[in-house]
């Protein structure tokens, strides 16, 4: 009996020593599972930020592929108002440098009819004074009309040239910002490690 009271002594002792052991290590290996999980979280969230930040870009640069198509047409539509601009200028210069040849030559036909003898060639140079006289009051019934096309052009062309640069400038903030947004993703990546 005293054999087995013993034995059942020294199983128990190895049992609890065995058991001693295993709890050790066990409460050694808890706080590096806390430090894994501790980590993995961080990672989780660094990995969360980054998708966060991935999908502001990605919505910034389709806004920025949007705004270069608006800044594009804008520009196009600014060459061609400032072509119908020059266009309509001209037309205005030619006309109002016109009117006064045509006053001059109107002039010197009334002067030329009333010296000629010939009644057919006086009656031939009347036409054509009166002619001038018809031309010269279409020139000056053009002359207002062109003016306000000018202005309505000149308008728009002011009010174009304004949008294009707030979109410009609109382009440059949303450019400024994807770039600081790469910074920051460039500078929050952990180092290689070889």
């Amino acid at each position: 009996m005293k054999k087995h009271v013993n034995r059942f002594v020294m199983l128990f002792a190895v049992i609890l020593a065995c058991g001693c052991l295993s709890f050790a290590p066990a409460q050694s290996s808890r706080p590096a599972v806390d430090d894994s999980t501790s980590q993995l979280l961080t990672e989780v969230r660094a990995l969360r930020q980054v998708m966060q930040t991935m999908q502001r870009m990605s919505v910034d640069s389709y806004r920025g592929q949007l705004l270069v198509e608006r800044i594009r047409a804008d520009r196009d539509d600014i060459r061609r108002l400032t072509d119908s601009l020059d266009e309509v200028r001209d037309r205005l210069t030619r006309t109002e440098t016109t009117i006064p040849q045509y006053i001059d030559r109107q002039k010197f036909l009334e002067t030329q009819a009333e010296a000629e003898p010939n009644p057919s060639k006086r009656a031939e140079i009347e036409f054509d004074a009166k002619h001038t006289k018809d031309n010269v009051e279409m020139y000056k019934s053009q002359i207002d009309p062109l003016k306000e096309r000018e202005q309505q052009l000149t308008s728009e062309l002011n009010m174009r040239k304004t949008r294009l640069q707030e979109l410009e400038s609109r382009l440059d903030v949303l450019e400024r910002g994807l770039e600081n947004e790469r910074q920051k993703l460039d500078s929050d990546k952990p180092p290689r490690t070889p």
